[in-house]
């Protein structure tokens, strides 16, 4: 199949129809969907209120799809403890983003630079919301960096307790966190499915589109959340 250079959707319709998800072998994994990104009561770095509302809701019926399917869902955030925001470790101890907010440089285009260093352990903002919660889920609380399985017992989850083929991805950014974890879980050897209605960024909807273009045209199959559903039967 030769693929036009300008237009890539001939060759992402193509893998989509290569698609076919064994629900016994599927993980929803969700990394950061924290009332830090999704509930402006209390977040120093929330999305764009359409897009956190988008998020919510699409989380929320993915969520509770995959639970009635038996499909395990698990929780990766950052709850940051006291020991890690005294040794000034934030943005993931990434040089490049800590530079930005310690100069109170931002990208988001709705608000100004964060002023809260980072998601505190028991703090309001580290909570998941309580719709996107279920008793069965599994959570992973000592996310560290934008790669949900750096320094965190997420590989050794996956690899020697659920042991999945399939890792529904879902988040909050779409740029840095979800792309970071999709492109570990595709080294990993696992299959990959980013639901683009399930994810987003602080960054704005450019930066959330091109996450998405970048991981379909590589590392993952893009799927609508409707799209992924109707795989799941």
């Amino acid at each position: 199949m030769h693929i036009d250079a300008e237009d890539r959707s001939q060759f992402k319709d193509a893998m989509k129809d290569l698609l076919i998800i064994d629900r016994s072998r599927t993980v929803a994994l969700t990394i950061d969907l924290q009332r830090e990104y999704l509930d402006e009561s209390v977040g120093q770095s929330v999305v764009e209120p359409d897009e956190a509302e988008r998020v919510l809701k699409a989380n929320e019926r993915l969520l509770d799809a995959c639970r009635a399917a038996s499909i395990p869902v698990v929780h990766a955030y950052v709850e940051r403890p006291q020991h890690e925001l005294d040794a000034g470790f934030y943005a993931g101890g990434l040089a490049y983003l800590k530079a930005a907010q310690e100069a109170g440089i931002s990208q988001m285009p709705h608000r100004p630079a964060r002023t809260r260093i980072d998601r505190q352990a028991g703090a309001p903002e580290a909570e998941v919301p309580a719709g996107l919660v279920a008793p069965s889920d599994i959570h992973i609380r000592d996310k560290k960096s934008l790669d949900s399985f750096a320094h965190t017992e997420l590989e050794f989850l996956f690899s020697r307790i659920l042991r999945p083929t399939f890792v529904v991805m879902t988040g909050i950014n779409t740029d840095t966190c979800v792309y970071a974890t999709t492109f570990t879980a595709a080294n990993l050897g696992y299959s990959p499915i980013v639901v683009t209605d399930c994810v987003a960024s602080m960054r704005g909807k450019d930066s959330h589109r091109m996450a998405l273009e970048l991981m379909s045209r590589s590392i993952a199959w893009v799927l609508t959340l409707d799209e992924l559903l109707e795989r799941l039967g």
